[in-house]
């Protein structure tokens, strides 16, 4: 079981819950040394790192299974890969969590545009779920 830090569509309850079975405890978080940005013509973000001084908010989900964990990395695929960095809760709690980064070779994918999570609630997610997401878990 781990934890998994989330800075996109999957902070969100209809997407999340559209990839993994399991129901988990969840908390916002902090993940520094590392930027969001959004995607040319696409409604989800990236991560990439960055300086120390950057932090990017999110969603950590706590003792996730590897059952689970194995379907969030189908559901990233080949653009990401998954590391462990040290998050920090609202109550400055500091563990570690799988993080999934953009992997350098498809930078080029990158907006220059900061990606809204606020704006993503309200009207991204509503593609997003239509185009991307499939309710099947296996």
């Amino acid at each position: 079981m781990v934890s998994v830090f989330t800075y996109g569509s999957l902070m969100f309850d209809p997407v999340w819950s559209r990839v993994v079975a399991g129901s988990y405890e969840r908390c916002e978080a902090i993940l520094q040394g590392y930027d969001r940005k959004a995607v040319r013509g696409e409604t989800y973000p990236v991560l990439i790192p960055s300086s120390a001084l950057s932090q990017v908010q999110g969603v950590v989900y706590c003792n996730v299974s590897s059952a689970d964990l194995a379907r969030l990395d189908h559901f990233e695929g080949k653009y990401y890969f998954r590391k462990t960095e040290q998050i920090i809760t609202e109550e400055k709690k500091a563990f570690p969590a799988e993080v999934y980064v953009l992997k350098e070779e498809y930078y080029n994918i990158i907006s220059h545009k900061e990606w809204d999570p606020v704006h993503f609630c309200t009207t991204g997610i509503h593609f997003f779920l239509h185009s991307f997401m499939v309710t099947d878990k296996q």
